[in-house]
């Protein structure tokens, strides 16, 4: 699949919110999972022992979610500290231009976000193939990245104390749910341990 024929398929999917793992959140609630990469929520990771069970939790759910499937990395660079684009670049990543509806929700979130640069990359997922990207995440060099596989419609977004994941099939979703139940933020969180 193509670049944009999969930029296509997320905009079937999550129409026009931006792959922004907090719009999404708002936006479909009842799909909606979030794991913490630390115990309680602790973040960033300080030190080569946290940095390594982050990569790993991130890794491992992003398995669970992609493994030999095609997906779709998308990255909006805001900051010049964060490192996304750097990772990414050297993979094959091009810049791409906002969707439709995605610079509306930009402006209602960010003060200068026509500086802003999306790129987006189409690989094949294998494990440990985006482990820079989240060590970037565990040391809070992290913009906004979602990982979304066009096949199911689901996508990944990590952030600098975990990731929210967003799964159509509430099957999955709930299986998913107790593989990672112990890093799943506690109960009343919206998303976490919420019945279905």
């Amino acid at each position: 699949m193509e670049t944009e024929q999969a930029l296509l398929a997320w905009q079937t999917r999550y129409g026009g919110n931006p792959p922004l793992g907090f719009v999404l959140r708002l936006a479909y609630q009842s799909v909606w999972t979030r794991i913490h990469y630390l115990p309680d929520g602790v973040r960033p990771a300080t030190n080569e022992r946290d940095q390594k069970v982050a990569v790993a939790r991130l890794s491992d759910v992003a398995d669970e979610l992609f493994s030999n499937r095609d997906v779709l990395v998308i990255a909006l660079h805001l900051d010049s500290r964060d490192e996304e684009i750097g990772i990414l670049r050297p993979m094959g990543a091009t810049a791409i231009s906002p969707a439709n509806g995605w610079a509306e929700v930009l402006d209602d979130h960010f003060v200068h976000p026509g500086s802003g640069e999306f790129s987006a990359l189409m690989l094949r997922w294998r494990h440990a193939i985006l482990d820079p990207l989240w060590l970037a995440a565990a040391r809070d060099r992290i913009g906004r990245v979602a990982v979304f596989c066009p096949a199911t419609g689901d996508a990944f977004c990590p952030y600098d104390g975990g990731a929210d994941f967003f799964v159509w099939k509430l099957g999955e979703r709930v299986r998913l749910r107790g593989r990672f139940r112990a890093w799943l933020p506690a109960t009343g969180v919206p998303g976490s341990l919420a019945p279905e």
